[in-house]
C-alpha cells in the first residue's frame, strides 16, 4: 500500500527543516567550542568536560523534564527551548568580541544548552508522532535521522572554514542563528502538536505514572533494554576512536586519516535511514532491532582485531549502520506503543537511560580498561553488553502487545 510523500505534508516540513536546521548549526558548535575551550587553557581536561556536559543533563533532568512538559503545550516548550539556546550561544561570540571570555562561560553555556536540549527532546518526541499517521512514522523518523546524519558527515568540514574564516566564536554565532530560525519555523506549524490534557495530577504522581507505564508495557520494556546494551557498547567505541586510531594504526591528531575515522560511521548511519522504512516493512520490531544488534555485535569485534586501516573503516560504516538502525527503531516502536499524553515521559526516560547513563558508562568503563590492557581489549570486553542485548532479543518471550505494534 503506497503512502502520499512526506513531503506533501506542510507541517512535518516545518518540523524537519527545524530540526535540520538546528542540527547543522549545534554540528558546527560541538567542533568550535573545543576549539575555543583549547585556545583559552591547552588543557585537555577541560576540553573533554565540554563533552562530559553534554550527557549529564538527561541524568539530571530526564524524569522531571518529561512529566512537566507532557503539561504543556509542545510546541510553545520547543519555541522557548530554541530562543533560550540562542541567547546562550550568543553570549559566546559577544564575550569574545569584547575580550572577556572565559574557560567557565564555555562551560556554562556547554551545559545549560545540554540542558535545555532535554527539554526541548521531551516535546519533540511527542511532536513528530502527532505530525504523521502511524502508518508514516517509519518514513518520518529515518527522514528526520537521515538528515541529521548528512549533516554529521558534512560539519566538520564546513566547520573547519567557518572556524578558518570567520573564528571560532563566529562559528558559535552561526549556531544562534540556527536556534532562532529553528524557533521560526515550530512557530509556524498550524496542526496541535499535543491534545488537551488533564493537569490536576501531582507532578510526582505523572512522574510515577510515565516510570510505571515504561516498566509494565513489556514491549516497551524491552525495546528500551535493547537500547540500553546498545548504548553502553556505543559509549565505548566513540570514547576510543582517537586511541584506537593512534594505537592500531599510529595515527595522530595531524593526519588526514583521523577524519576517515569520524566519517566512516555517519556514512554508515545514512545508509541505516535509508534501509530502515523497507525492513520494517518486511520484518516484526522486533526482527529489525535483533539484526542491528547482531551486526553490531560482529562488527565491533571485527574492529577490534582489524589488522588493516580499510577493515577497520568498513567496521566502522557497519557500525554506524548497525547502531541507528537499532536506535532509530526503537524510538518509533515506544513512539507507536505510548499513548499520547505519555510520549514525553516515556521517550525522554528511555533516552535518558540510553544516552545519560548507558554512553557515559561505556565511556568511562572503556577508558580504564584501555588504560589497564590496550584498546584492542578494551573494544572487545566493551562489546558484552551487545552480546547480552542480543540474547535478550532472541529469547524474550513475545508479549501480545509487541504484536500490536507495526511499524509500517
Amino acid at each position: 500500500m503506497s503512502h502520499p510523500p512526506l513531503w506533501t505534508k506542510r507541517d512535518f516540513v516545518l518540523l524537519w527543516l527545524a530540526r535540520l536546521i538546528s542540527t547543522a548549526g549545534t554540528a558546527v558548535t560541538a567542533v568550535a567550542l573545543p576549539v575555543l575551550m583549547y585556545s583559552l587553557t591547552g588543557s585537555a581536561v577541560d576540553t573533554a568536560a565540554l563533552t562530559a556536559l553534554t550527557a549529564g543533563p538527561y541524568a539530571l533532568f530526564g524524569l522531571l523534564a518529561g512529566a512537566v512538559v507532557d503539561r504543556m503545550q509542545r510546541r510553545v516548550v520547543m519555541v522557548c527551548a530554541d530562543l533560550v539556546s540562542a541567547a546562550l550561544l550568543a553570549s559566546i561570540p559577544v564575550a569574545s568580541w569584547c575580550h572577556w571570555l572565559t574557560p567557565a562561560q564555555l562551560l556554562i553555556v556547554a551545559g545549560a544548552c545540554a540542558s535545555v536540549a532535554v527539554w526541548f527532546d521531551a516535546a519533540n518526541f511527542g511532536a513528530l508522532p502527532s505530525l504523521v499517521s502511524r502508518n508514516d512514522l517509519v518514513r518520518a523518523n529515518s527522514a528526520v535521522w537521515s538528515a541529521a546524519m548528512a549533516v554529521q558527515i558534512a560539519a566538520p568540514a564546513v566547520a573547519g572554514v567557518l572556524i578558518a574564516t570567520v573564528g571560532a566564536a563566529g562559528s558559535v554565532a552561526t549556531d544562534s542563528l540556527s536556534f532562532v530560525s529553528s524557533a521560526l519555523l515550530v512557530r509556524a506549524i498550524i496542526r496541535p502538536l499535543n491534545a488537551a490534557r488533564d493537569t490536576r495530577q501531582p507532578l510526582l504522581a505523572d512522574i510515577r505514572e510515565g516510570l510505571r507505564f515504561l516498566w509494565h508495557q513489556r514491549t516497551v520494556r524491552l525495546f528500551t533494554a535493547l537500547g540500553l546494551g546498545q548504548a553502553i557498547s556505543a559509549g565505548a567505541v566513540s570514547s576510543l576512536l582517537v586511541v584506537y586510531a593512534y594505537q592500531a594504526f599510529s595515527i595522530t591528531g595531524d593526519d588526514d586519516r583521523l577524519g576517515l575515522l569520524f566519517s566512516a560511521g555517519g556514512v554508515g548511519a545514512l545508509a541505516a535511514t535509508v534501509l530502515l522504512p523497507p525492513l520494517a516493512r518486511s520484518i516484526p520490531p522486533r526482527a529489525v532491532t535483533l539484526l542491528g544488534l547482531a551486526t553490531g555485535l560482529g562488527v565491533l569485534c571485527a574492529l577490534a582485531l582489524a589488522p588493516v586501516l580499510w577493515l577497520a573503516l568498513v567496521a566502522l560504516g557497519l557500525w554506524g549502520m548497525a547502531s541507528i538502525l537499532v536506535i532509530t527503531n526503537g524510538i518509533t516502536v515506544r513512539q507507536l506503543a505510548t499513548p499520547e499524553r505519555l510520549q514525553g515521559r516515556v521517550n525522554v526516560t528511555g533516552r535518558m537511560l540510553s544516552y545519560g547513563l548507558g554512553e557515559p558508562t561505556g565511556a568511562l568503563a572503556a577508558g580504564l580498561l584501555a588504560e589497564a590492557t590496550t584498546v584492542r581489549i578494551a573494544l572487545l570486553i566493551c562489546s558484552i553488553p551487545m552480546g547480552g542485548a542480543v540474547l535478550l532479543a532472541w529469547r524474550a518471550r513475545p508479549s501480545t502487545d509487541e504484536h500490536n505494534v507495526q511499524l509500517a
